[in-house]
């Protein structure tokens, strides 16, 4: 044959079964360990982790595929030489053209054999495969943790630290007994993050306990709403308060007593509250301050009297009050004033013991023997006498109430008996009242007259000569002639204290021991003695002093 001995086909080598299940073994201890690469690092815990393992068996996977597609072509390889072997033997007495093909087919044959024994691809995914795999490890999407604008770490999920604060924030209430809110400033921005920097959440807990180290508790004093201060003892401001209210109290036997003000202590560990020394407190607590309130005016007030006892100018009491005239007050008006009072109102209620007077009372009785002007006590009163216990309100040392705990009489009180006469009175007795003497014209008053130099001890009536004078009360005649400058004069007693004097008459109408009635003519209008005019001097007198007529009489 031409070419008989020039190619030997190749013959299953002894052990060949044996080596490929060799082969299978190692291919699948290789298979494995590329899947498990990095399985137990850290940084591949998680969602990232979970998705690099994912990588690791899809490759695993594509690894067996093209190991079972190499074993699958090495059997239809083997089973093609064999069915090529009988072929060529048939080959072997043909001509030239035969001998031309068979050389094509081995170089084929060669060309493929060498490719399929070539470790080039599986050279490259494995190199694709640790690429991707180191690159999970140590890369991938993140956040980059800011603490107060500086970096602190990697974290992978915001909730980490969020769930880290939590931590801190529970074990700090509960050391300190009140919840705690921590006041840190975490930023976070998105980036490619090193996995060689992770945040250290063990450093980061010691440091946010130790950012809140000086944290302790304090109480807040406050007034009415109104921040007082800060302590850090309860007991201070307690004993404060106390010291306040016994202080206002003095040697009083105490029921209770407390602020008006709404004052309360209230346990924070915000930082928003100064801490204040306890005098500086007590110095604002016991202080006054300025407060308008309303007063309404009583029977014989004035407005400077008020302002002497609220210690405030006239010029202010009308600053505050537009349009007063502090002339014409009247009972009831009410008047804005400022005042200044306690910065804490003190209620107090004390018990007070002490006797309390019972007056008397007053019996009428009437006796028709007795003119209607007269009375006489004919048994005279004697107040009682009782033992009272009360509790007595006082707000700033003002009582606000009083409530009657016990009350014993002691002594009872005796009633006077006032006897009043009924009898009408005389036609000449004295009213009490005066009226005008004539229907003169007012010329002259009651004073000191700068034109003549002179006391005017009475008032002048004008009056045209021969006109009628009258008795300004009842009562007896104990004067009716000349008397010096007076000329002719009437004198009246009354018989209650006053006289009365009608002087410069023209004509006299009475004698003396006439007893006259109110209104009775007893003279008439002259120009007798100083005079300068007719005219009727008219003088009172009250138990010999002259008293001015125009008091008791008008115009």
């Amino acid at each position: 044959m031409l070419f008989a001995d020039s190619y030997v086909l190749p013959r299953k080598r002894a052990g060949g079964r044996r080596h490929g299940r060799r082969r299978w073994v190692k291919l699948r201890v290789h298979a494995r360990r590329l899947a498990n690469i990095g399985a137990n690092a850290s940084e591949l815990r998680g969602l990232v982790g979970g998705a690099a393992r994912v990588c690791s068996w899809l490759l695993w996977f594509l690894w067996l595929l093209w190991s079972l597609v190499l074993r699958g072509w090495n059997r239809v390889y083997r089973f093609g030489c064999r069915l090529l072997d009988g072929f060529l033997d048939w080959l072997r007495a043909q001509d030239r053209v035969r001998w031309e093909l068979y050389q094509h087919y081995t170089h084929l044959k060669s060309l493929t054999h060498r490719r399929q024994r070539g470790r080039t691809a599986p050279i490259l995914l494995m190199a694709s495969a640790t690429v991707l795999i180191i690159s999970a490890c140590y890369f991938g999407l993140g956040f980059q943790v800011r603490l107060d604008g500086q970096p602190i770490g990697y974290v992978e999920d915001r909730s980490q630290v969020d769930a880290l604060v939590e931590r801190v924030e529970e074990r700090l209430s509960a050391y300190l007994g009140v919840p705690y809110s921590l006041e840190a400033d975490f930023s976070y921005s998105m980036r490619y993050m090193d996995r060689t920097d992770p945040l250290d959440e063990e450093l980061l807990e010691q440091w946010l306990f130790a950012s809140v180290g000086d944290v302790s508790r304090r109480y807040v004093l406050t007034v009415d709403g109104e921040t007082i201060g800060a302590c850090q003892s309860k007991t201070a401001l307690e004993l404060m308060l106390r010291r306040i209210l016994l202080d206002s109290a003095g040697n009083a036997t105490q029921v209770n007593t407390s602020f008006v003000n709404d004052v309360r202590i209230t346990e924070t560990t915000s930082s928003a509250a100064a801490l204040v020394p306890l005098a500086d407190m007590e110095a604002r607590l016991t202080a006054n301050k300025t407060e308008t309130q309303t007063y309404t005016v009583q029977s014989g007030d004035t407005v400077s009297a008020i302002g002497l006892r609220y210690d405030m100018k006239v010029s202010e009491i009308k600053a505050l009050n537009p349009g007063l005239n502090e002339a014409r007050i009247h009972v009831g008006q009410q008047l804005t004033l400022s005042a200044a009072v306690p910065y804490l109102s003190v209620q107090q209620t004390v018990t007070e013991a002490y006797t309390q007077v019972i007056p008397y009372e007053t019996v009428i009785q009437y006796d028709d023997t007795m003119y209607k002007n007269k009375s006489k006590i004919t048994v005279q009163g004697v107040n009682g006498s009782a033992d009272v216990v009360a509790d007595v309100t006082y707000v700033n040392g003002v009582e606000t109430g009083r409530e009657i705990i016990s009350y014993v009489v002691t002594a009872e009180p005796v009633n006077a008996v006032k006897v009043v006469g009924s009898k009408p009175l005389p036609r000449t007795m004295a009213t009490g009242n005066f009226i005008k003497p004539s229907n003169g014209t007012f010329s002259s008053g009651y004073g000191t007259r700068r034109s003549l130099g002179d006391f005017h001890t009475g008032v002048d009536f004008a009056g045209a000569k021969g006109t009628s004078i009258w008795a300004a009360d009842g009562g007896v005649v104990t004067h009716a002639g000349w008397k010096g400058n007076y000329g002719y004069c009437v004198i009246i007693n009354h018989q209650n204290g006053y006289t009365t004097l009608y002087a410069h008459c023209s004509k006299l109408l009475v004698k003396v021991g006439d007893k006259v009635a109110q209104g009775d003519i007893i003279a008439k209008v002259g120009n007798t003695g100083r005079s300068f005019g007719a005219h009727v001097h008219f003088e009172i007198k009250y138990n010999g002093k002259t008293q001015n007529p125009l008091n008791y009489i008008n115009k």
